[in-house]
């Protein structure tokens, strides 16, 4: 009888240190907390997603193309390890780039990395020359503004690429003074620095030290640096990587996207996304490494 009292005596509780017991909500607290935490690492220091809104890119990267971004492939190294252990490399020609645009630092444009520093630069007759030498290829696109959409290159000298235009006095760019501008961070909102009719005929121009050169594939109809100017290494924020959603923004591959500007405009893309899901997806481009 002692032995069966003994079996059914209740088992102590165990004290938990003051302030150890947790309840529902902050274990919740704590999860969403670690989950934040995570995603900001990520955006700050692996990667970011991008949207194309605009044709700049064409075909290369199509309208309302849903990018990941490699952004610490671009990294300045402060030990020679990082190197070792991370993918990290300078910036090459031909690169696909994401940057920040320098005359509003709050948007960033996607381009493709056509000339580096002390690479001399020159459009003669709508073809590019990098150290003199013509640089073309099935990503250069000419004819954008078409409704059928730009046509592919390489565009050698014996084909048609278009009338050319010609522009009328000096490209301002290569001038010392605004290039100080860039080292001082003060292009930002300095719209009347943007040129226009040199984007057929433009140099020779030599990149200054610290800058690249940056273009649209879709060379008839991308604001670039032909516009705006060098592009300051330090706006550089990655590598796009692979593109892991494409969705048409209209009926046509040629309906521009929008940049959302706040909340409102965020959920109405989301409606539009959820009620076109299926039939604007573009499932072949959807998984493609861009190059």
């Amino acid at each position: 009888m002692a032995a069966d009292t003994a079996d059914k005596t209740p088992e102590a509780e165990i004290e938990l240190p003051p302030g150890a017991a947790k309840g529902a909500v902050r274990d919740n607290l704590e999860v969403i907390c670690f989950a934040m935490i995570l995603i900001l690492f990520f955006k700050t220091f692996v990667g970011q997603q991008f949207k194309i809104p605009s044709a700049s890119m064409r075909n290369t990267l199509m309208i309302g193309d849903h990018l990941l971004a490699n952004k610490f492939i671009f990294a300045q190294p402060q030990w020679a390890w990082e190197e070792t252990l991370f993918p990290m490399r300078s910036v090459k020609r031909g690169d696909i780039i994401v940057f920040r645009y320098p005359i509003d630092r709050d948007q960033d444009y996607v381009k493709r990395c056509v000339a580096l520093a002390g690479d001399t630069v020159e459009m003669r007759n709508k073809r590019l020359y990098v150290n003199g030498k013509q640089v073309t290829g099935p990503f250069e696109h000419m004819f954008g503004r078409s409704p059928e959409g730009p046509t592919p290159g390489p565009w050698p000298l014996t084909r048609n690429a278009g009338e050319a235009e010609h522009p009328v006095g000096l490209w301002r760019h290569a001038d010392p003074e605004v290039l100080a501008l860039h080292d001082r961070n003060q292009m930002q909102a300095m719209n009347s620095l943007i040129q226009e009719g040199f984007k057929d005929n433009l140099g020779p121009v030599t990149v200054p030290p610290g800058h690249l050169f940056a273009m649209g594939d879709n060379r008839d109809n991308s604001m670039d640096s032909r516009y705006w100017g060098f592009l300051p290494a330090d706006h550089l924020r990655g590598r796009p990587f692979i593109v892991w959603w494409s969705f048409r923004e209209g009926d046509t591959d040629n309906d521009n996207g929008r940049v959302p500007e706040g909340p409102t405009d965020v959920a109405a893309d989301f409606i539009d996304a959820a009620r076109h899901f299926f039939t604007r997806t573009r499932w072949e481009r959807t998984g493609t490494i861009p190059e």
